[in-house]
């Protein structure tokens, strides 16, 4: 059994992967955790930290074997099987993750995504997309355990109640709802609105200083 990490080291873990793949076929690659560090504006000795509570050490005149690296995040981070994923009210943001996911031999698989009505102009390649009206059969008859959430204040609440009746163990919500499931149901919320003041918040901060 995996041991259970804090969800901000995970978070991390995930960020230092996607960076590290970027390198992992240099010939005798080797990163230290400041370069890391710096990639993710935090300090080297949180990344060292993290990388400890994987059974990770580094040498101290090389630094981290980039491909050592990246076997221990998958190992520690990654499920046990493939899990699907599906995503619901996602265009141009679903077809990103799904290159990333089906470039990256990633134990996630995007498997559906779902719309209102017909509309498939942002359908993704090879992934079929479905009328909302079908999401707890297909949930039920995928085996789909995780999904993406994108729609409206209107529909939220009762889309995701009807994932949790279906079988959905996780859901990364990016609506501005704070959704009110069962316990097992892991539910994270990814606040958009918040995430965008703050980018305007500090991009006028930095403005402000360039100008005095």
């Amino acid at each position: 059994m995996k041991t259970v990490l804090p969800e901000r080291t995970v978070e991390r873990l995930s960020l230092y992967r996607r960076i590290l793949l970027n390198y992992q076929y240099l010939d005798h690659a080797y990163i230290f955790s400041h370069n890391l560090a710096r990639f993710l504006k935090t300090n080297a000795a949180t990344v060292r930290r993290d990388l400890m509570l994987i059974g990770v050490e580094g040498n101290l005149h090389k630094g981290y074997v980039i491909s050592e690296l990246v076997e221990k995040i998958n190992e520690a981070i990654d499920p046990d099987r493939t899990e699907k994923v599906a995503f619901i009210g996602i265009g141009e943001f679903g077809r990103a993750v799904y290159e990333y996911f089906n470039q990256n031999d990633a134990r996630l698989q995007v498997a559906a995504t779902f719309r209102f009505g017909s509309q498939t102009s942002n359908q993704i390649e090879d992934i079929p997309c479905y009328n909302m009206v079908n999401l707890p059969t297909v949930i039920n008859k995928s085996g789909i355990k995780i999904c993406v959430v994108a729609v409206t204040l209107d529909y939220v609440k009762e889309i995701s109640t009807i994932l949790a009746h279906s079988g959905v163990l996780g859901i990364l919500n990016f609506s501005s709802a704070l959704l009110q499931l069962p316990p097992h149901i892991y539910v994270e919320n990814y606040d958009m609105i918040t995430k965008l003041e703050k980018i305007a918040y500090f991009m006028n901060k930095a403005g402000n200083i360039s100008n005095q």
